[in-house]
């Protein structure tokens, strides 16, 4: 598992001083630090999209921002990712929890978003990579550079396990 404090410290170093989302178990250890830490500011928001906006405006403020979401999730920011973030060439980093895969398969609400979650992605045009606990920091460091230097959103799945038990 990824340290949290580790990967806040990480994230700040990188410029990234917001973090919102809409909370999931996959990140629980990641949203307990984000609450207790001074570096990164944590906004809760109740939507995907709200995050998405809340992100946005952020970035138009000077400021970056990461999202955290599920990826259920990724069905409710079609408008707010193609009619904002990318007709504006916002950039934007998404950690979005990989749910629908073993060990959760069994919760049939995850089901079908597991099995077209990249398919989502591929269709928004948002690149995206799988993080891995042993090859964390170039996993992140590639899509920073691809969100800064592309101007775009950029997608990190988290399978289970990854950021909390």
């Amino acid at each position: 598992m990824i340290d949290s404090n580790k990967l806040i410290s990480y994230l700040h170093e990188r410029g990234f001083t917001l973090a919102t989302g809409v909370p999931c178990s996959y990140f629980k250890e990641l949203l307990i630090e984000l609450e207790d830490n001074d570096s990164i500011r944590y906004i809760p928001a109740t939507r995907e999209d709200e995050a998405l906006g809340i992100s946005c405006g952020y970035f138009l403020g000077g400021k970056k921002a990461f999202v955290i979401m599920q990826n259920s999730g990724l069905a409710a920011i079609g408008d707010a990712i193609t009619s904002l973030a990318q007709l504006y060439q916002i950039p934007l980093l998404l950690f979005v929890s990989y749910r629908g895969l073993e060990p959760d398969a069994d919760f049939p609400e995850h089901l079908v978003m597991g099995d077209v979650t990249e398919d989502v992605l591929t269709a928004y045009q948002i690149p995206y990579e799988i993080l891995y606990e042993n090859d964390w920091q170039n996993i992140i460091a590639r899509a920073v550079e691809e969100m800064d230097t592309n101007n775009e959103v950029v997608c990190l799945l988290v399978e289970k396990g990854v950021l909390s038990e």
